[in-house]
């Protein structure tokens, strides 16, 4: 654990040497400023907790400097410490923001007391306002449950979680595609493993402009910039101690990708418009569904950045690929979506069940639990086995042959780019939605920002 940092302002070298030997021998780091003026100096270009203030200083008055420094730095705990003590000067300073008031001489006991009960205190309000600011973001922390897996190749991907999980990880690297739960395994990993008493902090990188991520991810000043009308703490300083998810990575915007790659490595920033640094202790956790490597090639990915976050590559292949997972997601589901509409039902028929263990599910297990979720609401018996109620008229994206692409022979789609591919299948989706972008992103099992990206990227301004 850091050691609080501790600033000393005192003009009487006996004094502020005797103070500085106890802090250090009680393990804090404190410093010595002889007058007002260099305290306010360090205090510019350094980050402490708290701050023992004399009254009385050659150069300024210990009340003045209070309003001042509490004015810039809202978070610093301010104790005075002077021989020039009366009961109308202690409240003033109460009353102007100090924490407590001390008359000198300082018994040792009475000292140290103080300045635990100080930083308890700011502790304590920090982890107030970074939960408060929590449950203001728009995450959805709640779930379904855990993962579920059934297929081989997913039980292999659940191996490497619990390896990664029981380890002191900086890093790692979720890859899959859009719908395949790198949100559910990320937050599994934290659950799982020694940071799990700390916060877990989520940003979609993509669902954030540029000009705004930088904020959101190492916090501003107040009065940094134009909107910055109060000081606001950073997702970094706010994931401290546990973990930081940081989805849809590839879309992070490349100017910023060299601060955050710092920030990994030092453990340590700077708000935006701020001049100290802020320590902090953080795993990273990044997820993608795009391939980062042709990212690199590319030049929109760098290359360090890459490096650093793949030390632990986990893959999360798709459904269509693990299909043996199906019943047991479907009765997991069920279940779950059973309880919250109050249903009492007994699962899925032959039918019904064929026809989810048929489909390709492009939109993965996104995709999957809102078929379910749709036959649980529909489904009048205590069996869901009417495929229509599942997929019903034009909920499915259409074959590759509505496209207009011709098959082969063997009446297959012809070997493609994987980019044509994609484009194909959204243009289908935009057709079947009638240009609806919420229900063509609904029938991809994609966020709408993630779709909104694709079509700038094809240009597909229609649905024709």
């Amino acid at each position: 654990m850091a050691k609080a940092k501790i600033l000393l302002v005192e003009d009487n070298l006996l004094v502020s040497t005797a103070v500085q030997d106890i802090l250090k021998d009680e393990g804090y780091d404190a410093s010595i400023c002889e007058s007002g003026k260099t305290a306010t100096e360090s205090l510019s270009k350094d980050s402490f907790n708290l701050v023992l203030l004399d009254m009385m200083l050659p150069d300024a008055n210990g009340r003045e400097l209070l309003l001042k420094w509490k004015k810039d730095y809202p978070e610093i705990l301010v104790i005075f410490m002077t021989a020039h003590g009366d009961i109308p000067t202690a409240v003033e300073c109460l009353k102007a923001g100090a924490f407590d008031f001390l008359t000198k001489p300082v018994e040792k006991p009475l000292l140290l007391k103080t300045i635990q009960n100080a930083l308890s205190h700011q502790t304590m309000a920090h982890q107030v306002t970074v939960l408060a600011q929590l449950a203001q973001r728009e995450t959805d922390y709640s779930q379904l449950g855990d993962i579920v897996a059934r297929a081989p190749v997913m039980l292999k991907t659940l191996d490497m979680v619990k390896l990664v999980s029981g380890s002191d990880f900086s890093c790692l690297m979720i890859k899959g595609e859009s719908g395949t739960g790198k949100g559910l395994l990320a937050r599994t990993i934290h659950k799982m493993g020694n940071r799990s008493e700390k916060p877990f902090v989520e940003v979609n990188c993509s669902a954030i402009p540029a000009n705004l991520i930088e904020s959101e991810l190492f916090g501003h000043k107040k009065g940094a910039f134009t909107d910055a009308k109060e000081e606001k703490l950073g997702l970094f300083e706010m994931a401290d101690g546990g973990t930081l998810f940081l989805d849809e990575i590839g879309d992070m915007d490349f100017n910023l990708q060299a601060k955050l790659l710092k920030a990994m490595e030092e453990q340590k920033f700077r708000r935006i418009g701020g001049t100290a640094d802020i320590s902090v202790n953080v795993a990273i956790i990044a997820a993608t569904n795009q391939n980062v490597e042709k990212l690199v090639q590319e030049n929109k990915f760098r290359l360090d950045l890459y490096y650093r976050l793949n030390v632990i590559p986990i893959d999360i292949p798709p459904l269509r690929e693990r299909s043996e997972d199906i019943p047991a997601l479907a009765d997991h589901f069920l279940r779950a979506f059973a309880r919250k509409f109050g249903k009492s039902l007994k699962g899925f028929g032959e039918n019904a069940m064929q026809e989810l263990l048929a489909y390709s599910w492009p939109g993965n297990v996104r995709e999957f639990r809102n078929v379910v979720e749709r036959g649980c609401i529909l489904t009048k018996g205590d069996l869901i086995d009417d495929p229509g109620i599942l997929f019903p008229s034009g909920s499915r994206i259409q074959s590759p042959a509505a496209t207009g692409v011709m098959l082969n022979s063997q009446g297959e789609l012809p070997a493609m780019p994987l980019a044509k591919a994609e484009e194909m299948v959204i243009r289908a989706a935009m057709r079947e939605a009638k240009g609806n972008k919420n229900k063509a992103a609904s029938i991809l099992g994609l966020h709408r920002t993630t779709l909104y990206k694709k079509l700038e990227e094809y240009k597909i301004l229609d649905p024709a």
